[in-house]
């Protein structure tokens, strides 16, 4: 890559491989890659407990709490934004969840991406990743976790999540498989950032 910063924010259905293709992303363009690791850097930044950041990852305050007394949920969120911004006047990465797209939405050097696929392929990808024997457990979990991601981003971005209005590419990873997504988001960074 250049000197230029590029980021690249990944959206992504459960069970649409976004997380792989994240990471293939970044080694293939000799970036770093950020994921679940945000929260070990968010608890350095803000001198919040690992464990209990770890358990409100990527998920809403409950709707029964006071909106005038910050949650852990918020904290981990400020902690995560301030230091996605740090990130991006510093190096080039790869971003999976964490509504990135909406803490960038500044910037004009990201691509914001959203990965989906049939609900079938992620049933099955579900099933072969994390050995689950049943489809229908398979597919609640999936229900289950979208529901999660659309609420969290909802709630901390003026976005809807999976609207195209967020988002710069939207790629069915069924379509192309994991390595050839990769290689359709490449080729949407360079003809955006020629």
């Amino acid at each position: 890559m250049s000197d230029k910063k590029i980021i690249i924010t990944l959206g992504r259905e459960c069970g649409s491989g976004g997380h792989e293709i994240g990471e293939k992303l970044a080694k293939k363009l000799g970036i770093a890659f950020y994921d679940k690791n945000l929260i070990e850097l968010a608890a350095k930044h803000s001198g919040l407990d690992l464990d209990v950041l770890g358990s409100t990852d990527e998920k809403a305050p409950s709707p029964f709490i006071s909106p005038y007394a910050p949650t852990i949920a918020d904290q981990l969120y400020r902690a995560q934004s301030d230091v996605i911004r740090e990130l991006a006047e510093k190096e080039s990465f790869v971003i999976v969840g964490r509504c990135s797209n909406s803490v960038l939405e500044d910037k004009d050097n990201v691509l914001n991406v959203f990965v989906y696929a049939p609900l079938s392929n992620r049933i099955k990808r579900v099933m072969d990743r994390h050995l689950i024997d049943s489809q229908d457990k398979a597919k609640k979990e999936i229900l289950r976790t979208d529901k999660i991601r659309r609420t969290y981003y909802q709630y901390y971005s003026e976005y809807r999540w999976g609207e195209r209005e967020s988002y710069d590419l939207m790629v069915d990873s069924s379509v192309f498989g994991i390595d050839d997504t990769v290689d359709v988001i490449i080729d949407a960074i360079h003809r955006k950032f020629k």
